[in-house]
């Protein structure tokens, strides 16, 4: 019996965000020879029109024009990917459930991320945080530019970052973009050689860990470095000139009873670039 094809899940709305991370999601599904499923779901949309309507008045679900909106979509993939590799699902519920229901056999989620504003943030929080934090696959958040430039990645030695080091060096092999793998630290206060001995040390572990990953991909241009700040804020300040930047979903510090890290929390809500979000594997 024939195994289902991998497909790459695209989550949309009918806002402009959407469209980017569908056509995102189109490129990556063509480089990885994968289907596409698109995903729209509207309680979303109702519940915040029923918000500033007029008190008592609940709007009628406009179905007939997010199937359009959804068919549409499709009919993108289709056109692009051959009809066998294209589909869609009209979800009558929040964005997050409906993604998250599709996302148990999908190789990738992918979603839009609306533009840096106190709604945008909002917004972010409650799809593109609960889709991250819960999807058992790598989920990328696609901001409005074309990105270009190096897949920056951060570790800290974790099982999270082991996984988006190893996502980081797939993405730069397929895309042949140099691999910017940084990790962050915060040297010592005192003037004594402790820091300096730290950071050699630490440079040292770096090019070990990376040493199996250069084997099993030799033609990654690999750039390794120690970074003096707070991850976050680093890995945000160099979006600016990365094609993606990877992170793991906990990072340094994960808490078991935390869905998503403080790195990859800030990372999504201050990078400039599409941002990959990846827990380590159930093997």
């Amino acid at each position: 019996m024939e195994s289902p094809r991998k497909f790459i899940l695209v989550g949309i709305d009918g806002g402009p965000a959407s469209q980017v991370a569908l056509r995102w999601a189109v490129d990556a599904a063509a480089a990885r020879d994968r289907a596409v499923r698109v995903v729209y779901a509207y309680l979303d949309e109702v519940v915040q029109s029923s918000a500033i309507a007029a008190e008592g008045y609940l709007p009628v679900p406009e179905v007939e024009l997010y199937q359009a909106e959804l068919d549409a979509a499709v009919d993108f993939v289709r056109d692009r990917l051959g009809y066998e590799n294209g589909s869609g699902w009209l979800a009558a519920d929040k964005a997050a459930n409906a993604i998250l229901n599709e996302a148990s056999e999908a190789e990738m989620v992918v979603l839009g991320s609306r533009p840096h504003t106190k709604l945008g943030a909002a917004l972010l929080g409650s799809t593109a945080t609960a889709v991250t934090a819960k999807a058992p696959c790598p989920v990328v958040v696609v901001r409005g530019v074309d990105a270009t430039g190096p897949v920056l990645v951060g570790t800290d030695g974790s099982a999270d970052s082991e996984a988006a080091v190893l996502f980081g060096f797939e993405e730069a092999a397929r895309s042949g973009n140099p691999l910017e793998v940084v990790y962050c630290w915060k040297p010592s206060d005192r003037e004594d050689s402790s820091s300096g001995d730290t950071e050699a040390l630490l440079r040292n572990w770096l090019a070990e860990s990376l040493a199996p990953y250069r084997e099993k991909f030799p033609a990654v241009r690999v750039r390794a470095e120690v970074a003096a700040g707070r991850p976050g804020a680093v890995l945000a300040e160099r979006s600016d000139h990365s094609s993606m930047v990877v992170v793991g979903s906990r990072g340094r510090g994960g808490v078991a009873g935390l869905l998503l890290g403080s790195v990859s929390q800030s990372v999504l809500h201050q990078a400039t670039c599409p941002v990959a979000v990846v827990r380590p594997t159930k093997e």
